[in-house]
């Protein structure tokens, strides 16, 4: 799962009155606007439903999409009155940025490093330090879509990975405020040069979805559009003698037209939180819905119906003030609630940890944010406050240095807490298990030929891959093995599913080409089942017996369990104070419904003529699923995250394979 939130930019202290759409306070770019708390408000509390309760409101990580536009539309606002004015200033305005964002933010790295060093094992605080570090330099998109992969940390491990959109904002007005005052120096006119930068940005967001999704959804140039599409709204509202002096076409429209987009606007960002979830291929050209219902908003003005009747209440004006707070804490307390109870953090939990962020949030805003953001503004406050973000993020880059930090561990805590595994040499990446943008002819030597023996063919996502090891061993002089394997690929023919890679249909017809012309003796066909729909695969069973394959094997899902094995054991561990006990076996990896769901497949399975080998049932027992294969060796883990085997644990299933399952098997 991909976290996703949004910190904003707030404008100078006010008060407010119910229904009060505007004050006659000012902001250094004109009159305070109450809706734009209360749509702040509407997309935080998006998120945080999102990352507490995902099946409940399945697009609320678009509400990162609505704040890009709030965010720029203030941004620039302010900019583009200040050069109309004349009292522009690089340093004024990087000043604002660093009393509005750093103090906050100090305070919650320091906080989740502090949480951290308590609680995380080595590989996780090391990863910690980085996206603290990351998060210091205003780098954490970077560091995400580096960390972003098949086999990547749940985002749940991750307290600080939320940063990534902050870094994407403040990128943002590196770039942008140069660009702008070049513009205005050399009388370029703005709204095209805004355009410019919105429609590169899009074609870019497009373009990566196609070929490398977590770049479009990390990298700055994919996601300036949405920003941009704030900034020209800010450009359509202020005078600029570069096009004429000419203003906004809102000001133009009559009332009632400014309340039907209201309305229409409102239903775009409603219609982006119920219609898009993870299978989607956002940003891209979903991320216009709720970018265009956040534009629609703003451009309809304070008074339209929906603004001030609705984002305009004092209720949703608070939680506005203090989404950037709520942002920033929201997201580390659900990911250490996880990571301090990953087998019990259910929906009470979750809206504990929720409601705890509240008041969190308020008390930074009131004694930090506040007092720093509309006090004296002083070089001191600026230059200590960026001294404060130096500290953290140097903090965060010496744990990472350090790997986590070893010594701060007991002894007996120090082997599992310290587990790493290297999967790609084991599963051949890259060569004979695909990554996600590999096609059919990226294929490279995946066969060990074994000479007048017979010959097997290993087909399948990671779930084949990583029986691999085991199938080497047995392979030892008696088969010859072929391993054609590729990530969130099922080996099925006419594969119908969301979740397909963009080349699983191509790579699919072209193993089943080459086991065609091949003939091997046996097909061994291997996933995590339940991931899939598999309604084409007795058809593709069929498929393989009638193209000549004199056996089919398909190996069943393991079990699942609750979080990576090593952390759920070091937990366990860790809460046994007096022997730091490490249990061989997990309770929590066949739930009820792996074990009707294997039951099922191994009926179905039968009914096809293929064999049937249930790894959940070698694996598993009524006391709990194996974790390793020696009790007094933590190196000898089964698994080495939730639910995918090491190289140990491949040897251990394979070599409780029911009897002829494989050729030439003692």
């Amino acid at each position: 799962m991909r976290p996703r939130g949004f910190p904003t930019v707030s404008t100078t202290s006010h008060e407010t009155t119910r229904g009060a759409a505007v004050t006659a306070q000012r902001t250094d770019a004109g009159p305070y606007r109450a809706d734009l708390d209360g749509l702040r408000a509407v997309a935080i509390l998006s998120v945080l439903a999102f990352h507490a309760f995902p099946h409940a409101v399945p697009g609320g990580f678009t509400g990162v999409d609505v704040f890009f536009v709030i965010s720029g539309f203030l941004i620039s606002r302010i900019v583009f009155a200040a050069l109309e004015r004349g009292t522009f200033t690089f340093a004024g305005f990087y000043a604002r940025r660093v009393r509005r964002i750093f103090p906050s933010l100090v305070v919650v790295l320091i906080a989740a490093l502090a949480l951290g060093w308590m609680i995380q094992p080595q590989s996780e605080y090391a990863q910690l330090g980085k996206h603290a570090a990351a998060g210091a330099g205003f780098l954490s998109n970077f560091a995400s879509w580096t960390d972003a992969g098949y086999f990547d940390t749940s985002a749940n491990a991750k307290p600080l990975l939320h940063l990534w959109s902050l870094g994407i904002e403040e990128q943002f007005y590196i770039v942008f405020p140069p660009l702008i005052v070049l513009a205005w120096r050399m009388r370029i006119p703005r709204m095209p040069l805004l355009l410019a930068i919105a429609a590169v940005s899009f074609a870019a967001s497009l373009y990566l979805m196609a070929n490398d999704p977590s770049a479009a959804f990390y990298m700055p140039h994919a996601r300036s559009w949405e920003l941009a599409a704030g900034c020209l709204l800010a450009q359509a509202g202020v005078t600029d003698p570069a096009l004429g002096g000419r203003t906004g076409v809102a000001t133009a429209c009559g009332q009632r037209v400014r309340n039907l987009v209201s309305f229409a606007a409102a239903l775009l960002v409603a219609a982006g939180l119920i219609l898009i979830d993870e299978t989607r291929d956002f940003p891209g050209a979903w991320a216009l819905l709720p970018t265009a219902g956040a534009a629609l908003l703003i451009w309809s003005g304070p008074d339209a119906t929906v603004n001030r009747r609705i984002l305009a209440h004092p209720w949703l004006i608070g939680i506005g003030l203090i989404s950037y707070q709520l942002y920033l804490w929201h997201w580390p307390l659900l990911s250490f609630l996880h990571l301090t109870r990953p087998e019990d953090s259910g929906l009470a939990s979750r809206a504990l940890a929720l409601a705890a962020s509240f008041p969190l949030a308020w008390a930074t805003y009131a004694w930090i944010d506040k007092p720093i953001r509309t006090g004296p503004r002083s070089r001191a406050v600026v230059t200590l406050a960026c001294a404060a973000l130096v500290v953290a993020g140097v903090t965060g880059w010496a744990v990472y240095a350090n790997r986590g930090v070893p010594g701060r561990l007991p002894d007996s805590l120090s082997g599992i807490a310290g587990f790493t595994y290297e999967y790609e040499p084991a599963f051949r990446e890259g060569t004979c298990f695909l990554k996600r943008e590999q096609r059919f002819e990226q294929f490279g030597d995946c066969t060990r030929t074994v000479e007048g023996s017979d010959s097997v063919v290993l087909w399948g996502d990671s779930h084949a891959a990583h029986l691999y090891a085991g199938l080497q061993q047995a392979a030892d002089g008696r088969f010859t093995l072929t391993q054609l394997t590729a990530s969130w690929c099922a080996p099925i023919l006419k594969m119908e599913d969301v979740h397909a890679r963009p080349h699983c249909k191509s790579i699919n017809e072209g193993v089943f080409a080459r086991i065609a012309r091949e003939r091997p003796q046996e097909v061994i066909l291997a996933a995590y089942w339940p991931a899939y729909r598999w309604t084409n695969l007795p058809a593709t069973i069929d498929a393989l017996l009638t193209a000549g394959v004199a056996r089919v094997v398909v190996v069943g899902a393991g079990p699942h369990f609750a979080d990576g094995v090593a952390r759920l054991l070091y937990v366990h561990a860790r809460e046994d104070v007096l022997s730091h006990r490490i249990p061989l076996r997990l309770a929590n990896g066949a739930a009820a419904e792996d074990v009707r769901f294997d039951a099922q497949f191994a009926k179905a399975i039968a009914r096809t003529g293929a064999r049937y080998v249930s790894v959940l049932s070698i694996v598993c027992d009524d006391s709990g699923c194996l974790t390793r294969t020696r009790e007094d060796d933590v190196s000898s883990l089964m698994f080495w995250d939730s639910f995918h085997l090491t190289s140990e644990g491949s040897r251990y299933v394979v070599s409780h394979f029911p009897e002829g399952s494989l050729p030439g098997a003692k």
